[in-house]
């Protein structure tokens, strides 16, 4: 079941967001900051221009994405765009499900586009394979 996220959800939404950062591509570049990721998973379900969904199995949270609404700095276009999103390894099948729901939040947030994290090509496939376009290539640097 794909669900919109409570409060309650949040000490699992870290708990997957933690396993996301140290099991993927971000393991080293990006740390791990528990207290940022409650503040901001509370600061998308306390606004209208944010959202999380959850993919619930059983009672059991087993991924999550989660969007945050806003005008294009240079189109003024409402855009929608992902924060993150995971599926636990051992429960993937229900990824595109939060994806359509994202996307149809988004829909009725009156956005006219939506923008996704590829971090690794084959997620680029997959988004290639659902109609998206490569916008543009992120690069970091520690400073």
């Amino acid at each position: 079941m794909i669900r919109p996220a409570t409060e309650d959800d949040i000490p699992r939404l870290v708990e997957m967001g933690e396993r996301f950062l140290t099991e993927t591509v971000y393991h080293a570049r990006v740390p791990v900051n528990p207290v940022q990721m409650a503040t901001t998973v509370l600061r998308l379900l306390s606004t209208e221009a944010g959202a999380v969904f959850v993919s619930d199995r059983d009672g059991a949270l087993v991924g999550m994405i989660g969007m945050i609404v806003f005008d294009n700095p240079i189109t003024g276009e409402s855009t929608v765009s992902e924060l993150f999103w995971w599926v636990e390894p051992e429960h993937r099948g229900c990824g595109l499900r939060l994806l359509k729901r994202a996307e149809q939040w988004g829909r009725e947030s009156g956005a006219r586009k939506v923008h996704m994290i590829a971090p690794t090509p084959d997620v680029a496939r997959l988004y290639e394979r659902l109609g998206y376009e490569q916008l543009e290539t992120t690069f970091q640097r520690a400073l």
